[in-house]
């Protein structure tokens, strides 16, 4: 078969497939470039028209290959684009509901529970925490003995909300929120199911320890890894820290 190639208005010129797919492999083509051969319904991109006849384009080893780095970094890019990067406002957002949903019935909980006495009471016992902890199961036991069944409503709320948000991030890459604005995490850059170990393991709990021992160990100036995992949300692909960590994406969910 016969290829026309073009690169924007240039035209490259008619090449067989045996040609095409060595220039892939040499980088004298790339996979934005557009083609067009007898029976297709119009220009196309090349990668995209060979991945669909299976057409091997593997690349040559490092050392036969000159720009192959880069070569690789612009197909990563190209795929990137088109998995449609969330915006920044969607993934506020997603946050926001996720973080509201915990924030009401923990607030609930903590007014029910955490009363004046109670917090006077764990106040005097800052410097002893074994005796701070006691107080507070005392006051939990007291709590459930009354019968008052709000507590243990909302700790169960909670709990179930956080189940299912693990449930849905490793089966579909997304939290509650993330399904309400139609947003969700996927590998880097292919687009695959991010799957339980980068959406869960890598993205929220590694990352949260991350976080959690810079504030313990270094103090206010452990705030710097919080806050620079918000300003990446700047960078052109808006992956955030928690994204280079797991090797992730967030992305606007195909219908």
């Amino acid at each position: 078969m016969k290829y026309h190639l073009a690169r924007g208005e240039e035209q490259l010129g008619i090449f067989n497939d045996l040609d095409v797919s060595a220039g892939l492999r040499e980088g004298r083509f790339r996979p934005t470039d557009l083609c067009w051969a007898e029976g297709m319904p119009g220009w196309l991109p090349l990668g995209a028209h060979l991945q669909e006849l299976n057409m091997d384009t593997a690349a040559a080893p490092v050392s036969e290959v000159p720009g192959l780095a880069a070569l690789r970094a612009e197909v990563r890019q190209d795929q990137t684009l088109r998995l449609q990067p969330a915006s920044r406002g969607q993934r506020l957002a997603a946050h926001l509901i996720d973080l509201v949903m915990m924030v009401v019935p923990f607030m609930v909980y903590y007014m029910i529970v955490f009363d004046q006495a109670l917090q006077e009471e764990v106040q005097a016992l800052q410097k002893d925490p074994a005796a701070m902890a006691a107080a507070i199961q005392r006051r939990i036991d007291v709590v459930q003995a009354s019968g008052n069944p709000v507590p243990s409503i909302m700790s169960l709320i909670m709990n179930l909300l956080m189940l299912a948000n693990v449930i849905l991030l490793t089966v579909r890459g997304q939290t509650l929120g993330k399904m309400c604005l139609g947003i969700q995490v996927v590998r880097f850059p292919g687009g695959e199911r991010a799957g339980f170990v980068k959406a869960v393991l890598l993205r929220n709990v590694l990352f949260g320890i991350l976080v959690f021992g810079s504030l313990i160990f270094y103090g206010l100036a452990g705030m710097a890894l919080p806050v620079a995992n918000v300003l990446l949300i700047f960078r052109q692909d808006r992956r955030c820290l928690h994204d280079l960590v797991a090797d992730t994406l967030v992305t606007r969910r195909k219908p």
